[in-house]
């Protein structure tokens, strides 16, 4: 859990290619997750990349799998 005090920069004070990156290596995680096509792990990986854009400000991450 993310403690609601805690001093961050969030992703409006990033520069525009650090948020690229950020979101670019989220993207590869999740995309590897799904190739795996193992449901723990594509939850795990949820999970962390929800919690690592929220601690950057963000609203989180939702992954839909679609068939």
């Amino acid at each position: 859990m993310i403690d609601p005090d805690m001093k961050t920069i969030g992703i409006k004070q990033m520069h525009p290619m650090q948020i690229e990156a950020l979101m670019d290596f989220i993207g590869w995680a999740v995309d590897l997750s799904v190739l795996s096509m193992d449901e723990d792990l594509v939850q795990e990986t949820e999970g962390k990349a929800d919690e690592l854009v929220r601690l950057f400000g963000g609203k989180g991450v939702k992954i839909e799998v679609e068939d």
